[in-house]
């Protein structure tokens, strides 16, 4: 897969219209042939991102306020899966595309994008797996790992007729403030979660940087021109943001 472009625009204090964004972009990436390939990549304000599946769960007005104690906002995302959280020092990455091939291009994916992420991370002195790590927050087959022992990312795709998203959160330093909000949070919720498989990058390697990590990831995509988004993209995103609002 080639990324052709770079999107610049995020929301520094709005999680939910960075995830109102994300909605659009894959919305308008299905419908029009033309659109190129493209990949989002930002810090993000401190966000609880909830699945959709915890969102139909009776504790979820208890979970959300316990994420806004901890001073994360609640947002609901597209994609499943259950709770993450991340902050300033995490890079949210999310990668766009048209497709044909729909649900049976899933794994596919997983199997193509995931070991470039492991090897990104290993290239910058992280000991970084694929697999799950028991306890661990939002669990799934395509968990990144370090050392079989603490979970650096999870990989998640959104999919729908003509393009997909395939997006993944690392958290680069200060895992405390994660670590304390999602144990708040899944006890809400009533899930099983261990704090200490939450981990950064730099608690593998206190030598690694934000900078590091982003330079890293856009050199493993390559060359990509940066844009902005436009007004109707944004005015789409307007209007999405009350599916995403907990």
């Amino acid at each position: 897969m080639t990324i052709e472009q770079l999107l610049t625009t995020h929301f520094p204090d709005d999680p939910v219209s960075d995830a109102a964004l994300a909605t659009a972009l894959l919305r308008r990436t299905a419908r029009e042939p033309n659109t190129p390939a493209l990949v989002r990549i930002y810090s993000p304000a401190p966000t609880l991102s909830f699945g959709r599946l915890d969102a139909v769960r009776p504790q979820f007005p208890v979970a959300a306020e316990a994420a806004r104690q901890h001073g994360f906002t609640p947002v609901v995302r597209g994609a499943g899966g259950r709770a993450a959280a991340y902050h300033e020092q995490t890079l949210v990455v999310e990668l766009f595309s048209r497709d044909t091939e729909g649900m049976l291009g899933a794994r596919p994916r997983f199997q193509r994008i995931t070991p470039r992420l492991v090897a990104v991370l290993r290239k910058l002195g992280v000991d970084a797996r694929i697999g799950p790590v028991p306890g661990e927050y939002c669990p799934g087959e395509w968990t990144v790992n370090g050392a079989g022992r603490v979970k650096l990312a999870g990989t998640a795709q959104r999919i729908v007729a003509g393009a997909w998203l395939f997006g993944f959160e690392l958290v680069v330093s200060d895992s405390a403030p994660v670590r304390a909000v999602l144990t708040d949070v899944n006890t809400a919720l009533d899930l099983e979660f261990d704090p200490g498989t939450a981990a950064s990058l730099t608690d593998l390697n206190p030598a690694v940087t934000l900078e590091q990590v982003r330079s890293a990831i856009l050199t493993e995509i390559g060359a990509v021109h940066e844009r902005t988004a436009d007004r109707d993209l944004l005015e789409e995103a307007a209007t999405l943001r009350d599916t995403h609002v907990s």
